[in-house]
């Protein structure tokens, strides 16, 4: 009987054991007074996320050579290949600096005009990449006047003499290009779907969604305008940031407890 009791009493301490060591416990730090908070600590190797507490604590399951990576909006990214000396530290720290955002050079010039177009024109820099451009058929289907040409039935006033001027509506060009970039907007789409990343079992089971809210915090995610951008990323890390994000949102939202 005491063989028995002294076997369990050394399996019950091995488990524990084993289960230290594959668990990193640690804190976040960082030369700021920017909260400790809500920072995102992603297991790369196994695809499994937490966040830290209020005092920057977080304990994740990891093994040595898994890649750590710690990330939030007020810090830069960092990442941390895990040691087997990190497991079994109790005291484990790993420090992040500000995110710092460096503005491009912004050069200002000054540009003297001789008052002539057809000179002035060659002389100042212009940038047309990425601008919409229609042809005057597309802007008198829009509702634009003043534009002339084999396809359009208006007076000709081009500038034969310097006297004439081609005259535009503003107010019918403003509309017309709004609309054309609202209809622009359309090509934010994706064939892609949060399945194709992460299945339904993962969802549930590391990011803490009660299977009965599985397919209403799938329909909330996708609902969001930036989801499409997300997953067009194709990048599995930052579409598991957002769904951790969109999470917490969904929680409050609708007074979910974890």
């Amino acid at each position: 009987m005491q063989k028995i009791t002294l076997g369990l009493i050394v399996c019950i301490a091995f488990s524990g054991y084993t289960q230290d060591r594959t668990t990193l416990r640690g804190k976040i730090v960082a030369d700021t007074l920017l909260s400790l908070d809500d920072i995102h600590v992603i297991n790369q190797t196994l695809q499994r996320g937490t966040i830290s507490n209020t005092s920057g604590n977080f304990a994740i399951k990891a093994n040595p050579g898994d890649t750590i990576v710690f990330s939030s909006i007020q810090y830069a990214t960092k990442r941390y290949v895990v040691n087997t000396s990190d497991l079994e530290n109790q005291t484990f720290t790993i420090k992040l600096e500000q995110s710092v955002n460096t503005l491009e050079e912004v050069v200002v010039s000054q540009h003297t005009l001789t008052g002539k177009l057809e000179d002035d024109i060659l002389n100042i820099p212009t940038y047309t990449e990425n601008l919409p451009f229609w042809s005057a058929a597309e802007l008198k289907r829009m509702g634009v006047s003043g534009f002339n040409d084999v396809q359009s039935p208006v007076t000709n006033t081009v500038l034969e003499d310097g006297t004439h001027t081609t005259t535009i509506n503003l107010s019918d060009l403003g509309n017309a290009i709004s609309g054309m970039f609202r209809g622009k907007r359309k090509w934010i789409t994706t064939t892609y779907k949060i399945s194709d990343f992460y299945e339904e079992k993962f969802v549930v089971n590391e990011l803490e969604i009660p299977e009965t809210e599985y397919y209403n915090f799938i329909d909330f995610v996708n609902e969001q305008p930036e989801m499409a951008m997300v997953l067009r990323s194709d990048d599995k890390l930052k579409i598991l940031e957002f769904l951790i994000v969109q999470r917490d949102v969904f929680f409050e939202k609708y007074d979910i407890q974890k």
